[in-house]
C-alpha cells in the first residue's frame, strides 16, 4: 500500500516512497500560497507512480510536465531538487521552484476544460517553436492558430488580425522558441495546451476561442467564462 505522498517543511514537500524502489526522493519548493495543495500532491505521486513504473531519474535530466521543461539538481540527504525555468531569463535560468510549473498546468487545463471537460490538453514543450507576427510584444488584436504539431514546431502561430499586409509578408513574420513567447507574452501561456483545429482570437482583452464550426461558448462557471466576464482582471 503506497503511503502518502507529501511530507512538508514551510514550503518544501518530499516524496516518501521512491526508496522503495531503491531510488532517490523528490524535492520540490513552492513558494505561492494560491496553488491548491492536490496540485502539489499531484505533482509528488506522478513521480512516485513514474518510479514505481520503472523509470530511474538522474542528476542533470529534464522531465516535461505540461508544457514546461523541468529539471532535476541534486539536493541534500540525496534528495533529486526539481527546477524549473524562471521564465524571465534567455537562455534559460533554472531555479528551485515549481510554482510556474504548476500554475501554468492548472491553468492550461483549466482552459481546455472549459471547452469540452472530455477534451485532453495537447501540451506542447516550451523548447518548441511558435511563428509570431512582428509587433507579438504590444498587440492588443492576436489570432493564435493551432495545427498539429511536427518535432520542433509546436504547431502554433500568432499573427496581428489588423495587418492585412503583414500577413503577405514574410519579414512580418518569425520564428522563436515558445519559451520566449511565454517570457515576452505570459497572458498567453495558458492557451499553449488547447489542440490542433482552435484558434483563439484576442480584441484588446476580450478573448474569443473557435473551432471548425465556429466560435466556442465556455463552459457554465469554468475558468474560461470567469475569464471571459472579468477580461480586465489578471488570470495569469
Amino acid at each position: 500500500m503506497t503511503q502518502p505522498a507529501q511530507q512538508s517543511t514551510g514550503s518544501i514537500h518530499r516524496t516518501v516512497d521512491c526508496k522503495r524502489f531503491d531510488h532517490p526522493e523528490f524535492q520540490i519548493r513552492v513558494s505561492d500560497p494560491a496553488i491548491p495543495a492536490e496540485d502539489i500532491s499531484w505533482l509528488l505521486r506522478f513521480f512516485e507512480r513514474t518510479v514505481a513504473d520503472g523509470e530511474r531519474f538522474h542528476v542533470g535530466e529534464t522531465v516535461q510536465i505540461g508544457w514546461m521543461l523541468t529539471k532535476l539538481e541534486a539536493g541534500a540527504e540525496n534528495f533529486l531538487c526539481v527546477a524549473e525555468p524562471d521564465m524571465k531569463a534567455i537562455p534559460i535560468k533554472f531555479v528551485d521552484s515549481v510554482d510556474n510549473t504548476l500554475k501554468h498546468l492548472r491553468n492550461q487545463k483549466d482552459v481546455v476544460e472549459s471547452i469540452a471537460p472530455i477534451l485532453s490538453p495537447d501540451f506542447p514543450s516550451l523548447q518548441q517553436s511558435v511563428v509570431v507576427h512582428s509587433d507579438y510584444k504590444s498587440a492588443s488584436r492576436l489570432l493564435l492558430t493551432r495545427n498539429p504539431a511536427h518535432k520542433m514546431d509546436s504547431g502554433w502561430s500568432l499573427t496581428d488580425p489588423g495587418d492585412e499586409f503583414g500577413s503577405q509578408n514574410p519579414s512580418r513574420n518569425h520564428r522563436i522558441s515558445l519559451y520566449q513567447l511565454g517570457v515576452d507574452r505570459p497572458d498567453l501561456i495558458k492557451f499553449f495546451a488547447l489542440p490542433p483545429g482552435l484558434h483563439v482570437r484576442l480584441d484588446d482583452l476580450q478573448i474569443h476561442i473557435a473551432g471548425p464550426g465556429g466560435e466556442i461558448q465556455p463552459v457554465a462557471g469554468s475558468y474560461l467564462e470567469a475569464l471571459k466576464k472579468a477580461p480586465h482582471t489578471t488570470f495569469h
